[in-house]
């Protein structure tokens, strides 16, 4: 890594402040209030070089318990932390409060730093020592290394430069490759600049130029300019500290807890599927949707917790939770959390994102609950493939491209993925995107059944319409799925499907002989009718029909080109109509041109059914209307 990011924590006036301008020469706290009360209130930043060369920037974060929204919103994307206690004080609350919190969000590296050791007896030091080693006994840090500091007197300083090189020396560069994500954690107004972000860089990389997403609102922004601790660069990458300069946009509209991502790529949500663990020394149960205060990256909202498969949540317990947040924030899977009681405000639990999208869910479903269950696992445990295959069901179906962007894995990643489930027939190609072989089962088996159901009660129809049949699938079932689904049917002979009608497979209209008496009197109402046929609802009452048979009858007289449909309300003996051809072309053999009065003359009907038929010929390509006539295209 040629940058990484160190993050403190503590409890109050133990000395993290002292100690960062002790490695880096800056004083973190910024704000006058801070100077004057001698704690440190929001967030600081310092950079400096390790012995190695590499660039660290320290992310310095309060220590008093009122502020601890503020230490989590700093604690996102720490390579390193630095866990200080003071050597006269040893291990107080805010101390456990904030190991506890590191734990939660799964920091995996750190060193315990005992400050001010210029005020104790070496005996004494040794005592802090063993005291902070039983306190870290099953926590990340229990094997840490625990280093003794003066800031004030410079002592051990150095030694803790080395000591950050090497232990960090081995850790793997974040991907700079991947989507953009910037949690913003300041926002403010420079004179003459305009509005500045600033954050850690989590994943991917942003360039000068570059149109971002600000995600809440959901703003598209140019980057005017990019700092990496004051210095101007013209590119960023994943695993640094960044100062963003964006064009056009006002302070207010992009504040702590927004994202800075690709355009398109993270969308805004306030229901997320987690798996939550509640602290042993969590002060009481949880009962299902209590409100609690919920930190994610930078954000900060209330979420209503919905339990999925418990009564309530006692503390040292962990559970399935459907997240109903107050304000939406930008989540992904595997994003942990911490979660503080209501009030008062204390460090109660945290865990993991399973989902960041999902649908709302009832409690104690099994299916839900299944489902989540196999989210959780970890990647290596099918928990990505799980995730690829729960998004494949919410979309019914997509290609890999989309897959990719929606589950935020990578295009690589999804495609082993599909070619796994696809070797397991968990899901299978549908042109050139996929589906779960449930799903897709699903849809064939009632397309099939709608369409044996519709021959039975409509014996005469050749078929029902394409667009009919589609009404039965999920609209996000798209057209060209819906397309591709059809074609499969007719590949292996279950449907047949010519021009806007589909089949059963070898399907045949055939009338009975009292519906082939009601067939031949209807022909014939139209062949007397000729170039004035009767009306539908007349027709039918004629030969004494119900007009629900309607589309029955007449789609069957199409179907043989005994009827020629000109609108859903009129029909025309298709004699009468390949006369009516006839005159035209006798016309336009002689005429460039045709009115409506003459071609209701030529044809002797109404100029109700002349402007019908004409309008019918130049929908079909046969003529053209310029002004109020006609000319011919290819008679």
């Amino acid at each position: 890594m040629e940058q990484l990011i160190i993050g403190t924590a503590g409890h109050v006036d133990h000395g993290k402040t002292v100690l960062i301008k002790a490695l880096t020469g800056i004083d973190t706290d910024r704000f006058q209030e801070e100077k004057e009360r001698g704690i440190s209130i929001d967030l600081g930043f310092a950079p400096f070089r390790l012995p190695g060369g590499r660039l660290a920037g320290v992310v310095d974060v309060p220590g008093h318990e009122r502020f601890i929204h503020n230490m989590l919103a700093g604690a996102a994307g720490m390579d390193l932390v630095m866990l200080v206690v003071d050597a006269s004080e040893g291990v107080m609350p805010q101390t456990r409060e904030h190991l506890e919190i590191l734990e939660l969000l799964g920091t995996r590296i750190g060193i315990v730093v005992i400050t001010k050791i210029d005020l104790v007896e070496e005996e004494w030091r040794e005592l802090v020592r063993d005291e902070i080693r039983e306190e870290l006994e099953g926590t990340f840090l229990k094997s840490a290394p625990i280093h003794f500091v003066s800031a004030i007197k410079n002592q051990g300083i150095e030694e803790l430069k080395i000591l950050i090189d090497s232990l960090t020396s081995d850790l793997e560069p974040r991907d700079s490759t991947g989507p953009l994500r910037l949690p913003v954690d300041r926002s403010f107004v420079i004179s003459g600049f305009g509005t500045v972000v600033t954050g850690t860089l989590v994943q991917g990389s942003v360039h000068v130029g570059d149109t971002v997403s600000i995600v809440p609102p959901g703003l598209e922004v140019r980057v005017r300019n990019i700092q990496v601790h004051d210095d101007d660069v013209k590119e960023a990458k994943a695993g640094t500290r960044v100062a963003l300069n964006l064009s056009g946009l006002e302070k207010d509209q992009v504040l702590r807890g927004s994202v800075i991502s690709n355009p398109g790529y993270y969308r805004q949500t306030d229901l997320v599927d987690v798996s939550v663990e509640l602290l042993e020394r969590a002060p009481r149960r949880i009962k299902n949707l209590d409100p609690v205060h919920f930190f994610l990256g930078t954000a900060r909202t209330v979420a209503r917790l919905h339990l999925l498969d418990s009564k309530e949540l006692q503390p040292g317990q962990n559970a399935l939770v459907q997240c109903r947040l107050d304000r939406p924030l930008v989540a992904e899977r595997g994003d942990p959390f911490v979660i503080r009681s209501y009030s008062p405000m204390t460090t109660i639990g945290g865990g993991k994102v399973l989902d960041p999208y999902p649908v709302k869910h009832r409690r104690f479903r099994t299916e839900v609950i299944e489902r989540l269950q196999e989210l959780k696992k970890a990647p290596s445990a099918g928990g990505d493939s799980a995730f690829v295959r729960r998004k494949l069901e919410e979309l019914k179906a997509a290609d890999s491209g989309r897959l990719a962007r929606e589950t935020r894995l990578g295009r690589d990643k999804v495609d082993a993925i599909l070619e796994e489930l696809s070797a397991q027939t968990l899901v299978q190609k549908l042109g050139s995107a996929y589906i779960v072989t449930a799903i897709l089962k699903e849809y064939e088996e009632k397309l099939l059944a709608e369409l044996e159901k519709y021959h039975r009660e409509q014996p005469l129809a050749p078929g029902m319409s394409r667009a009919r049949l589609k009404g039965l699938l999920p609209s996000a079932f798209t057209q060209r799925d819906y397309d591709a689904l059809l074609e499969s049917l007719q590949k292996r002979e279950l449907v047949s499907a010519k021009s806007d009608l589909v089949s059963l497979y070898g399907f045949k209209a055939e009338p009975s002989a009292k519906d082939k008496n009601k067939l031949d009197d209807l022909a014939g109402l139209y062949r007397t009718g000729w170039f004035q046929p009767p009306s539908v609802r007349d027709a039918l009452e004629k030969i004494d029909v119900n007009q629900a048979r309607k589309d029955e009858l007449f789609n069957y007289l199409v179907s043989k080109d005994v009827l020629i449909k000109i609108s859903e309300e009129l029909y025309f003996h298709c004699d009468a109509y390949n006369e009516a051809l006839t005159l035209l072309r006798k016309h336009f053999a002689e005429n460039e041109q045709l009115t409506l009065a003459q071609f209701r003359d030529i044809t002797g009907s109404s100029r109700k059914y002349a402007q019908a038929l004409l309008e019918h010929f130049d929908q079909v390509k046969v003529t053209r209307r310029v002004e109020d006539h006609r000319i011919t295209l290819k008679l």
